[in-house]
């Protein structure tokens, strides 16, 4: 898996997962550094769109592919008509995640009816996509019970309207941004200026996205305001991470209980990155960035898993590369 060429840094090729979760803060030896977010990206964003809208299909999707930018969608499963067209969305590698089974508002029901309607969706989901749905979004951002959240999805996500830590206090409990005609986000301008927040923030602007372009959805966006944003995020790669829900959640839970192991020796660095705790739900198997400054007296390194190079960067006389939980690597002149 590599990163785009106008990034920065490149991917590790994916040669072995384990389990793992966020327990412990991530311990590393002296002369590493964890990236916040993948690439050494300033932020992260998430577009994050609710209720399978009639335009998120034929107009959102294409704008956000044109940007080579991935999107979670946000399922109600009683209100999905076509399941094909939207298993084709996942198979493009965009997120279907849980907005519940019938929209039912958190705080006026009962914790059996929530542990029935976040099982269910999670459930309908899989089988009609065919591949694991890990994050959800609460109806009318009315939070459910923590315990029962965690039994199904590793995250969730509620609007309190600011830009997310990047050091979540609750991983089920990620703010979102109210954006279209029921918000002030209703421009281009709007959009960059909250991820202009982020990059200061160091932090993850997640957007709560509804319908777009009048298509009798809630809040409703411009698309051409839209891609106006998307064409500002797409020119500064090094500021912004644009990835899915799932993805960032992921990616969080791993850097926040990284543990890297070495040994030394004169011609070869050997590194052991593991994970501190296990989830049951999912692999987190999110490529992590990290960098190694380079052993003294080394001009030029290079990185392998197993018999496959990673690929890797050199900057400031630091290697820069990608690991994945579980896998052993070998930095060698």
């Amino acid at each position: 898996m590599s990163l785009k060429a106008s990034s920065m840094l490149i991917s590790a090729a994916i040669c072995g997962q384990v389990l793992c979760g966020s327990g412990a803060m991530a311990q590393v030896p002296e002369g590493y550094d964890i990236a916040n977010w993948k690439n050494f990206s300033t932020s992260a964003v998430t577009y994050s769109f609710d209720d399978g809208t009639a335009n998120q299909i034929p107009v959102a999707i294409p704008l956000l592919d044109k940007y080579n930018f991935k999107g979670s969608f946000n399922l109600v499963t009683d209100w999905v008509k076509d399941w094909s067209a939207w298993k084709k969305v996942a198979d493009n590698g965009h997120e279907i995640a849980s907005h519940t089974v019938s929209h039912k508002n958190f705080g006026q029901i009962t914790e059996d009816i929530q542990e029935q309607e976040l099982r269910d969706s999670k459930q309908i989901i899989e089988k009609n996509i065919g591949r694991e749905c890990i994050t959800m979004v609460y109806p009318y951002c009315a939070r459910g019970n923590d315990n029962i959240v965690a039994k199904y999805y590793i995250s969730a996500r509620s609007c309190s309207g600011h830009i997310e830590n990047p050091k979540p206090q609750n991983m089920f409990d990620i703010t979102s941004l109210g954006v279209g005609t029921e918000s002030q986000t209703n421009s281009a301008k709007a959009f960059n200026d909250w991820v202009g927040n982020g990059v200061s923030q160091n932090g993850w602007a997640v957007f709560l996205i509804h319908a777009i372009d009048n298509d009798g959805g809630y809040s409703p966006i411009n698309s051409s305001d839209f891609e106006q944003h998307l064409k500002y995020v797409s020119s500064n790669p090094q500021k912004f991470w644009v990835a899915t829900f799932a993805q960032v959640s992921k990616y969080i839970l791993e850097r926040n209980s990284l543990n890297i192991k070495e040994k030394v020796t004169k011609k070869a660095v050997d590194v052991i990155v593991t994970c501190t705790d296990k989830t049951e739900i999912t692999k987190l198997d999110e490529p992590i960035t990290i960098s190694r400054k380079l052993p003294n007296g080394w001009t030029t390194a290079k990185v392998k898993c197993g018999q496959q190079q990673v690929e890797s960067k050199i900057k400031d006389n630091k290697l820069i590369f990608n690991v994945i939980p579980g896998n052993n690597y070998k930095i060698v002149k």
